[in-house]
């Protein structure tokens, strides 16, 4: 979503102004607070216009350079939800910074029917990176893959798939599988909430799992004593 500045005016020797993009994004004149809505309708109504949107690329280039590393970020913006923007920015922190145009394109209808078969059996973005790769010749990063999916209305999890007899919480799970990653990523300075929505997780169950790893730490150092 973007939203032009009401103190945006006209210089008043009445010259045109050069077109911007926002002139030509399909959330023009909609309904602004459907964008900051949580609910399921006013979501879905948001996310319609920005599906295919021409600027949607552009919206959101725009909407991670305002919001930076700052840790309060909400609505929905360049067709991607808070908690999505979040987990694009722990991709950008670990060096995979998405191909936009790329990405774009395999929201095409000739991409589409290769990305949707390969979500629906479960395959994470880096899966399905190696599968364009290795079938298609086409070499994009697990990032832009995801944001693709993203864009597509789907869901595109990073985290270990859990087996048909995994009975483990999201916070054990993330406790015996991503210590690494969440390591890095609270060494390159990324807040607990952006951390959280990488791994599409709670912050509770993030948290919990930091928690059982600094007992287990404390445990050994306790035992070497």
């Amino acid at each position: 979503m973007t939203i032009t500045s009401t103190a945006t005016r006209r210089p008043s020797t009445g010259a045109a102004l050069k077109p911007h993009w926002r002139d030509n994004a399909a959330c023009s004149g909609a309904n602004t607070s459907d964008f900051y809505d949580d609910r399921i309708g006013p979501t879905r109504r948001a996310r319609g216009h920005c599906h295919g949107c021409p600027v949607v690329d552009t919206c959101l280039s725009t909407t991670l350079s305002f919001e930076g590393l700052a840790s309060y970020k909400w609505g929905i913006s360049g067709g991607l939800t808070a908690n999505q923007r979040r987990a694009l920015r722990c991709e950008i922190l670990l060096g995979d910074t998405p191909d936009l145009d790329q990405a774009l394109e395999l929201t095409s209808l000739r991409w589409r029917h290769v990305l949707y078969p390969l979500r629906y059996q479960g395959a994470g973005p880096s899966e399905m990176a190696v599968f364009l790769r290795d079938s298609f010749q086409l070499t994009v990063s697990p990032a832009t893959v995801r944001l693709a999916v993203w864009w597509l209305g789907g869901k595109a999890p990073v985290r270990p798939r859990r087996g048909s007899n995994d009975q483990r919480l999201d916070w054990q799970l993330v406790r015996d599988e991503c210590r690494d990653v969440v390591e890095r990523l609270r060494s390159l300075g990324a807040p607990v909430a952006d951390i959280a929505a990488h791994l599409d997780v709670s912050k509770s169950a993030l948290e919990t799992a930091v928690r059982a790893w600094n007992a287990t730490t404390a445990e050994t150092l306790e035992v070497a004593a």
